[in-house]
C-alpha cells in the first residue's frame, strides 16, 4: 500500500504467514479438545477399578472352563481302597432305588433280608459263562408286604436241548449277599438314566422262562413291586443246588472323556482370552504418550 508521498507503507502487527487450511484446523481443534490419557491416569480410583473388575472376570472365566474340564474328564484309578469298599456290602436299598443306579454302582455289593418266594422262580435262558451257555435262576425275595427284589441266584448249566430244573431256593428268612445290576431290556435301549441296557441272548420258549431280567416286565408276573434293578447274589445259600455265582464286575476305573464338557471347558478359556485382549488393545488406542500430543500456540509461543 502507498501513501501520499509515493512510497510504501507497512501495516504493524500484520501476520505474513499463510493460514491454515479449514480441514487442518477443525482437526487441530478436535485434538485439543481430547483429553489425552497418560500412564498416570491408569493409576486413578477408577481405571484401578476396572483393572480389578477385568482381572475377576478373567480369573472367573478360567475357574468356569476348569470346572467344566474337571467334569469332562475324570481319572478313576483302582485302588486297593476301592476294590475293598466295593466289595464291603452295603444296604441294598441304598443302591436299588425307583430310579435306578445311576450306572455308577452297579456292581457295588449288597445285602439283603428277606423269604424267596419259591412258587415264582423263573429261568432266563442263554446266558454264558467261563465259555459254557446256560440259564440264570430268577426267584422274587420278599422283603416287605408286597414289596420284593429280583435275585439273580446263579448260573445254571443246560442239559442238552431240554430245559433244565432250577432248584429250589432256600426256606425261611435269610441274608443275601450279592451285588447290585441294571435292569435289561427287550431292546437294548438306553435307561432313563443314560445307561445302554442288556438286551435279550435268547427267546424264552416256556412259561417258567423270561428273556430279559426286567423289573418293569416282572411287575406283570410278579404280584410285588420291584426297584428298578435286582441283585446277583453271592452268598452261598442263594447259589444252593448246584447253581455259580455270577462274579461282580470291577468298579467304574480309567480315563473318561465328555466331549460336551470339554468343549464348554475350551469356550470358557478362549472367553478368558477375548476379554484381556480386548482390554489391552483399549489401553493401546486411547493410550497417549505426553510426547504425542498435539503442540498447542501458548507451547509453541514458550519454545519460541
Amino acid at each position: 500500500m502507498r501513501d501520499r508521498s509515493g512510497g510504501r507503507r507497512i501495516l504493524a502487527g500484520v501476520s505474513t504467514e499463510t493460514p491454515a487450511p479449514q480441514g487442518a484446523r477443525t482437526e487441530e481443534q478436535r485434538q485439543r479438545r481430547r483429553p489425552a490419557l497418560t500412564r498416570d491416569d491408569l493409576r486413578s480410583p477408577r481405571w484401578v477399578g476396572a483393572h480389578i473388575g477385568i482381572v475377576a472376570l478373567a480369573v472367573a472365566f478360567i475357574l468356569l472352563g476348569r470346572w467344566q474340564w474337571d467334569v469332562g474328564h475324570k481319572v478313576l484309578p483302582l485302588t486297593k481302597q476301592r476294590l475293598a469298599a466295593w466289595s464291603a456290602p452295603v444296604p441294598a436299598s441304598s443302591v436299588l432305588t425307583a430310579e435306578g443306579l445311576g450306572g455308577t454302582k452297579a456292581g457295588q455289593a449288597v445285602e439283603l433280608a428277606g423269604t424267596y418266594d419259591p412258587t415264582r422262580q423263573l429261568l432266563v435262558p442263554g446266558r454264558t459263562l467261563n465259555g459254557r451257555t446256560g440259564y440264570y435262576v430268577l426267584a422274587p425275595l420278599v422283603i416287605g408286604s408286597d414289596q420284593a427284589v429280583a435275585v439273580n441266584r446263579g448260573w445254571l448249566p443246560a442239559n442238552g436241548s431240554a430245559e433244565p430244573t432250577a432248584p429250589p431256593p432256600p426256606v425261611g428268612r435269610i441274608t443275601v449277599i450279592g451285588w447290585a445290576a441294571e435292569p435289561e431290556s427287550e431292546s437294548g435301549s438306553v435307561n432313563q438314566n443314560g445307561i445302554a441296557e442288556a438286551g435279550p441272548t435268547a427267546a424264552a420258549t416256556g412259561p417258567d422262562e423270561a428273556a430279559v431280567i426286567s423289573p418293569a416286565q416282572l411287575v406283570n408276573r410278579w404280584p410285588y413291586h420291584l426297584p428298578d434293578g435286582y441283585v446277583s447274589a453271592t452268598d452261598a445259600a442263594s447259589t444252593s443246588g448246584g447253581l455259580t455265582a455270577v462274579p461282580a464286575p470291577l468298579p467304574p476305573h480309567g480315563t473318561s472323556w465328555d466331549l460336551l464338557n470339554i468343549g464348554y471347558a475350551f469356550q470358557w478359556w478362549f472367553f478368558s482370552i477375548v476379554t484381556v485382549g480386548w482390554y489391552l488393545l483399549h489401553w493401546r488406542r486411547e493410550l497417549r504418550d505426553e510426547t504425542d500430543q498435539p503442540v498447542t500456540g501458548e507451547s509453541a509461543d514458550t519454545t519460541l
